[in-house]
């Protein structure tokens, strides 16, 4: 989207610019007005024949100029119309001129070069110029005394803080019971222990374990972990025959009874069948997890 202000033509002509079928136009953002320390923006616009190409190693370079003037930023636009193309140059000037008084500052021309299939041809950007400002007047009003000159200091206004600090401690306490109570929610410590949350607990310690590579032993680790989970959600041991008993105890989890089922007869296979040592599981990690963290999901319906 093209900058949204009303370009001020300071030196928009054409004319011959040191080669033949080129012309040259020169705007700024704003011919005067501007103060040490401003930027200033200009744009010089080039129409030539189509086949033309700008060598960029001609364009002027981000640069000091002079001790009072500085050249920040140079971008290109290329655009056609018809058999003509145009280059639309930005060039972002820095003022350092502390002017005493409005005067205009010279911004020096430069040469660009274009290849031609004849060859290359020359092109002249003339010098223009912004107008500056001063910051402050030349000669102040005189004034009886020396202490006169200088402006007194704002009164200091005083803030009642009895309402801020009211107000930061009724949201601290606010943020504080919040996190309590995501922290019970979610069991997070050291709300993770209570036997509600065993399968959160489990949960948890599972996907520790799931990023430590996957064996006999770690699958045996994860599988006492859910069976640890299961037990504290009945507060005694529960075995495969007691799993009819513990989803009627908690209803919630019921639709995971199908699941928990083929985790029991897995883990049986794991740790009691001793030809199956050393080889494949029935579940991985990802699967323990994964069942574990839904047994935990629906826990927390409870």
């Amino acid at each position: 989207m093209r900058v949204a202000f009303v370009l001020i033509a300071w030196i928009a002509f054409a004319f011959p610019a040191g080669a033949t079928n080129f012309t040259v136009a020169v705007y700024s953002e704003r011919a005067f007005g501007y103060f040490v320390g401003d930027l200033v923006s200009s744009f010089v616009e080039i129409s030539g024949p189509a086949e033309a190409e700008l060598l960029r190693a001609s364009l002027p370079h981000p640069a000091p100029l002079r001790k009072t003037l500085d050249l920040r930023d140079v971008s290109v636009e290329e655009s056609r119309d018809g058999a003509t193309r145009i280059w639309r140059i930005r060039l972002d000037y820095q003022n350092f001129y502390a002017a005493l008084d409005v005067r205009n500052i010279e911004i020096p021309g430069f040469k660009l070069t274009f290849q031609l299939p004849g060859g290359l041809s020359q092109v002249n950007v003339p010098a223009w110029r912004f107008g500056v400002a001063p910051l402050r007047e030349i000669t102040p009003e005189q004034k009886e005394r020396g202490a006169d000159y200088m402006r007194p200091d704002p009164a200091a206004d005083f803030v009642d803080d009895k309402n801020l600090s009211w107000t930061a401690g009724f949201l601290g306490s606010l943020t504080a019971i919040f996190f309590v109570g995501l922290a019970w929610e979610r069991a997070l410590p050291p709300f993770h222990r209570r036997p509600a949350r065993a399968f959160a607990l489990a949960a948890r310690r599972l996907r520790v374990l799931a990023h430590q590579p996957e064996s006999i032993e770690t699958l045996q680790h994860a599988a006492r972990e859910l069976h640890r989970a299961f037990d504290a959600m009945s507060g005694r041991t529960v075995l495969r025959p007691d799993l009819d008993g513990f989803f009627q105890a908690h209803p919630e989890l019921a639709s995971e009874q199908a699941a928990a089922e083929r985790f029991f007869e897995g883990s049986e296979r794991l740790f009691f069948d001793r030809d199956r040592h050393g080889r494949t599981a029935d579940f991985g990690l990802a699967q323990l997890l994964a069942f574990a963290s839904s047994l935990a999901g629906k826990e927390r319906q409870r």
